[in-house]
């Protein structure tokens, strides 16, 4: 086997990604090794035997009660709550004697000779969100971003063979089963906000502060990326991966997690990250991402076809583990409160059209609707005129 191996996990819409992430690696080490835990149904959808990357299923990892553990997560909360069973299924299992786990909306840009020889003196290796602090400008992102999601940047994680790091995969992943969720009021933020402990209940941790690994738009503040001879860089050194979180390809965003008018950086003022990032939209279109990104998500429905709301996953995951139905995609009941909770929006929506039909036929709507003409067409030439 060889000894660089890469993981990363998605749902079947996320294969573009999941295929980008993986020529990427290959194109660094062409004996490398590539696993993709795909945590829904892909069958019809994905022939593995077409993919540079073998296929690994959510079963495959002998979660406890897995049809509990899909209903009572969103899709982002299940992808990140399987990660510590994926990498320990990986070490033990298939006896991989150290993994590198990156999120698949990642592009590598350089070797990654440097995490896997470190993983030879240090157990597990994590990069922290920032290195330098954000300027007081009012933009995005700010420190509150980084103290809801953790120290640490989970799109990277590398990890070895020795006991102190399967030690820490089965703290980890009791942490997981449960509580990864987005529950910023209660301190819980995914997979991440657990690892900000790390460093203090386990040994031989490795913080990789080198700028080079994990950019993102959380740390482009401080990070300046630059092209020369079709080899990136970033500030002094290589540019080894650039983590594109949240970014979608029919967007001109540098990502949908920071309000458009509040980003810090966009992609039109910026030519080396523009050029970055056009880059990596011909990689994810050239594989499949227009026809891919809309594949349906199998846990979203019933096994009726009927869809799961979100509010009813938070519900069943507050039950006494004793009173969740075992078998929730086919249970009766949830499904009837989900239909309940269809037939309330709809008759909301049929209140607030009512309501705004009555307000349209009011004497006020039509003295309003009348000052209002009257006012834009005589009232405010006058005004621009007091006012120059």
């Amino acid at each position: 086997m060889s000894d660089r191996i890469l993981c990363t996990i998605i749902a079947k819409n996320y294969v573009a990604f999941a295929r980008t992430l993986a020529q990427s690696f290959l194109s660094q080490y062409s004996d490398g090794k590539v696993y993709v835990l795909i945590v829904d149904d892909f069958e019809g959808y994905i022939n593995p035997a077409d993919e540079c990357f073998e296929t690994v299923g959510l079963g495959e990892l002998k979660i406890p009660k897995l049809p509990e553990f899909c209903f009572k997560y969103s899709l982002k909360e299940l992808c990140t709550a399987a990660k510590a069973s994926f990498l320990e299924h990986l070490i033990c299992d298939r006896r991989c004697e150290s993994v590198i786990y990156l999120d698949p909306d990642v592009l590598i840009t350089g070797s990654l000779d440097q995490l896997y020889e470190n993983l030879d003196n240090h157990d597990i290796i994590l990069t922290p969100h920032l290195d330098t602090d954000y300027p007081d400008d009012g933009l995005m992102p700010d420190d509150s971003h980084i103290l809801r999601a953790g120290q640490f940047n989970l799109g990277f994680i590398g990890i070895n063979f020795s006991a102190n790091a399967r030690a820490f995969l089965s703290w980890w992943k009791s942490k997981l089963y449960e509580h990864c969720v987005v529950d910023v009021p209660n301190g819980y933020f995914v997979d991440q906000k657990f690892i900000d402990f790390v460093p203090f209940f386990f040994g031989r941790v490795l913080i990789e502060k080198d700028t080079g690994y994990n950019v993102g738009y959380w740390n482009v503040h401080s990070r300046r990326l630059n092209q020369t001879n079709g080899s990136w860089g970033c500030n002094k050194g290589p540019l080894y991966f650039f983590h594109f979180s949240g970014y979608d390809p029919r967007s001109s965003s540098l990502s949908s997690h920071i309000p458009y008018r509040r980003a810090r950086f966009h992609l039109a003022k910026d030519s080396d990250l523009r050029n970055l990032f056009a880059k990596y939209k011909k990689l994810l279109l050239a594989n499949g991402h227009a026809q891919t990104i809309s594949w349906p998500y199998t846990f979203d429905y019933f096994n009726t076809g009927e869809r799961v709301p979100n509010y009813l996953r938070t519900y069943y995951r507050s039950l006494p583990a004793a009173k969740r139905a075992a078998a929730p995609f086919s249970s009766g009941e949830l499904e009837e409160l989900a239909r309940a909770d269809s037939r309330l929006t709809a008759a909301a929506q049929l209140t607030d059209a009512a309501q705004l039909e009555a307000i349209h036929n009011s004497r006020a709507w039509r003295w309003l609707s009348r000052y209002g003409r009257f006012k834009d067409r005589f009232l405010q030439s006058i005004f621009d005129l007091f006012q120059r």
